[in-house]
């Protein structure tokens, strides 16, 4: 009899150790929201935003000049000193679930270097990433992607 019990409970805790791990490597799996160049080119596209932060976009309707300061585009220059001045390429924004789109109003030019940047990486934390790290952004508060058109 006892050793029935002992069976039951070594299966158990087996389970528990196997069920707790599996979440942890789903966790680690995911890896945070990207800026990538649409198939096309004509659009980059902010992907792996949490559900809860793109419903909040749709009900807020936001301009396109707010748009900029969350998720923005830049003309590449290769003065570093004047990287960070650069005026924000206009364009049109489209919130679908878990992403954004940026589709440029004159279109990408041929032969350019651009730069992405999105703005407020850091809110989009996990709780328990800010605490583990001691620090709020690990990334200088954005995440930036560079791109050539061809």
């Amino acid at each position: 009899m006892k050793m029935k019990h002992l069976f039951y409970n070594i299966t158990i805790i087996f389970l528990t150790i196997l069920g707790c791990g599996k979440g942890e490597e789903q966790k680690r799996t995911n890896p945070g929201m990207q800026i990538r160049l649409l198939a096309d080119s004509t659009g980059l596209e902010l992907y792996n935003i949490p559900l809860q932060v793109t419903k909040e976009f749709i009900a807020d309707s936001i301009k396109s000049e707010q748009w900029k300061d969350f998720f923005a585009v830049y003309k590449d220059t290769s003065d570093l000193e004047m990287r960070d001045f650069q005026n924000a390429i206009d364009g049109s924004y489209t919130v679908k679930d878990g992403s954004i789109e940026f589709i440029p109003a004159k279109g990408f030019e041929k032969g350019s270097s651009y730069f992405s940047r999105c703005y407020i990486r850091e809110l989009l934390q996990e709780p328990e990433d800010i605490i583990s790290t001691r620090d709020l952004s690990p990334t200088d508060g954005f995440l930036e992607y560079k791109f050539n058109i061809k």
